[in-house]
């Protein structure tokens, strides 16, 4: 409805049914708008009188004209007995276009219309017209200068005597600005819905702060000044039947309370806790922690029916500000320290500076060989299930480092130690020596993944060692994948390549473990012959309640099988989330609720089944 319109309408003391729909229409539009504008306390203009402007005879000429002018609405106007189309100069305009510059039509009007959005204006039409009610819809049309905006129609079917319908009127708004903001208040709401939570800083048995935020904490402290860090190492002393998680709650919750305040505890790794002492003097940090360990030593801890006790030893050692050592080189000097301790029948033994580097480096590799030539590893099963079969169909095998008393322990700390000191390769020949031989034990229809480090696709002579072990216990190599993670790729991209090549030519065949995790892996998929994806757990574990983690699941998975790429989830915690997985189309899950890794001895040897082998770096 335009001026002209207006102006006939006021003219004309008898408007039709037709001209007094679309008056009122534009009218509820006005009153609508002052309305809004009056509650967000806008300036408006002062003459527009707020009144329905169709409820008096008074000369509403000048209120109508200026109030139209303020809305800046369009108008779309279709009558069904002549199926012609009419729109106003405004309605021009919002469609980009001079009044009387294209010639209304509804071809016009739906080559306007954003393709995308085409058939919903065209249902909302229909939807209108046979409900005879009144429909909204917003849809983007495309202007004359290939800018899109954003409109927002309110259909209207018109009905003359005895109610029969004779025609639609829609009256349009530019609302560009306003979708765009709803948009960015919607994502805004997704984002916070769908960003990942900081990682937890509490140790889940301990309470104290977990390994990696103790380690950050460490780094600040060594930035803004001198102190001192203790590692204390515990035993249990008492039936092995004892609930360890418990003692381990215990011991924890008592060194926070022999501790003075203001110190930080954490976890440093199994059986080991860490106290720093920030801006304390050597004296009395050597004083404060061996009080911390001979009150240890002299406390019973009740757990359930048992009363235990633990033997400790403390390792100390001082730190200046920006002195060169890392948060590491202190943890590890702080662990060499508590081992000197025992070796000597010492309660505590503390350095008053940290270790030379080459010296530190040398204590890492010495201990890292030891336990290569001594077997001071065990390996551990862990069942995979198959989701396409719903059967249990290969193992995985975990390596687990042996402890000071012989017991299996989380990985992560011990193989941090190798892999900065450059010894992951002895530990990865070490497991692929026991896996051939486990292969040629097995039964030949079995499958076998090897998870490899980064560290040692570094090795030129790692293929030709690979090779060597086939032929000595006559592997097939079709019963092999080797699983390699995105570090690997990005810090030995050529000697990956050349590994990944020469494997798939024995026949053997490649798998990319935590997936997603890196910046680039969607590359490798490409220039890397993978064949199975193991999507990384941190999207999997809490993917029930978390949209974004859905959402690239989802993604991840439907690519993959258009690569023609097997996928494996990890860290499934629940039957509900494997009927999730098993829904996107995964392939195979482990975790929790399939089954938790048990010691080797126990795993079932049956053709029926394939053991995937894996050297993890994170524990699990």
């Amino acid at each position: 409805m335009d001026l002209d319109d207006i102006l006939a309408l006021a003219a004309d003391p008898t408007p039709t049914s037709f001209e007094l729909a679309r008056a009122r229409r534009a009218a509820d539009q006005i009153l609508k708008r002052y309305a809004d504008a009056t509650a967000e306390r806008l300036d408006v203009v002062g003459d527009v009188d707020p009144s329905d402007p169709l409820t008096t005879v008074a000369d509403e000429v000048t209120r109508i004209v200026r109030a139209a002018q303020l809305a800046k609405l369009g108008s779309v106007t279709w009558l069904a007995d002549t199926g012609e189309l009419t729109w106003t100069d405004e309605m021009s305009l919002i469609l980009g276009r001079p009044p009387g510059a294209v010639r209304p039509s509804i071809d016009a009007l739906f080559a306007a219309i954003h393709p995308a959005d085409a058939i919903k204006a065209h249902r909302a039409a229909v939807r209108a017209w046979v409900n005879g009610s009144v429909t909204e819809t917003t849809c983007r049309v495309i202007r004359h200068d290939g800018t899109t905006r954003y409109v927002h129609g309110v259909i209207e079917v018109v009905a003359g005597d005895g109610h029969r319908p004779y025609g639609i009127v829609a009256t349009v708004e530019d609302v560009t600005e306003l979708e765009l903001a709803r948009q960015e208040r919607d994502r805004l709401a997704r984002r916070r819905q769908t960003v990942q939570a900081e990682p937890p800083h509490a140790d889940p048995v301990t309470g104290l702060l977990t390994r990696i935020r103790f380690t950050d904490e460490v780094e600040r402290a060594l930035r803004a000044g001198t102190g001192a860090l203790l590692v204390v190492a515990t035993e249990m002393v008492g039936p092995a039947e004892a609930d360890g998680s418990a003692l381990s709650a215990a011991v924890a919750a008592f060194v926070m309370q022999v501790a003075k305040r203001g110190d930080l505890c954490g976890v440093v790794g199994y059986g080991e806790l860490g106290v720093l002492m920030h801006d304390t003097p050597l004296r009395a940090a050597t004083a404060r922690a061996r009080a911390i360990v001979e009150a240890l030593r002299g406390q019973s801890f009740v757990t359930g029916r048992h009363r235990l006790r633990v033997d400790a030893w403390g390792g100390l050692v001082r730190y200046l500000a920006n002195d060169g050592a890392s948060s590491f080189d202190l943890i590890i000097d702080a662990e060499s320290a508590w081992r000197r301790a025992k070796e000597t029948g010492e309660s505590l033994h503390a350095w008053p500076q940290p270790a030379p580097a080459d010296e530190r480096a040398e204590t890492c590799r010495t201990r890292v060989r030891a336990a290569v030539a001594g077997n001071g590893f065990t390996l551990y099963t862990q069942p995979i299930l198959d989701l396409r079969l719903n059967q249990i169909t290969r193992q995985e095998i975990l390596l687990r480092p042996l402890n000071e008393a012989g017991e299996p322990v989380s990985p992560s700390p011990f193989l941090d130690i190798a892999e900065r000191v450059d010894e992951m390769p002895v530990i990865d020949r070490w497991v692929l020596d026991r896996t051939m031989d486990l292969i040629a034990q097995g039964p030949p229809t079995s499958h076998y993944q090897v998870n490899l480090n980064a560290r040692s696709l570094d090795d030129p002579d790692l293929l030709g060692h690979v090779c060597d072990l086939m032929d000595q216990y006559r592997v097939d190599p079709r019963q092999v994948t080797f699983e390699i993670t995105e570090t690997a790729i990005i810090g030995s991209r050529v000697q990956a390549l050349t590994f990944a090549n020469g494997i798939r030519e024995l026949g053997c065949q490649l798998a990319l473990d935590d997936f997603g995790t890196g910046y680039s892996s969607f590359s490798y998929l490409r220039s890397f012959p993978i064949d199975l994806v193991k999507i990384d757990g941190e999207f999997i574990v809490d993917i029930r309640n978390s949209p974004a983690a859905r959402t690239m699941v989802g993604s991840l998975v439907e690519m993959c099988r258009a690569l023609g790429i097997l996928t494996a989830a990890e860290y499934v915690k629940d039957d509900a989330t494997i009927d999730l997985l098993r829904g996107y189309g995964v392939d195979f899950v482990q975790g929790e609720a399939v089954g938790m890794p048990r010691p080797i001895a126990g795993a079932p040897r049956s053709a029926e089944q394939s053991i995937v082998l894996e050297l993890a770096v994170r524990g699990l």
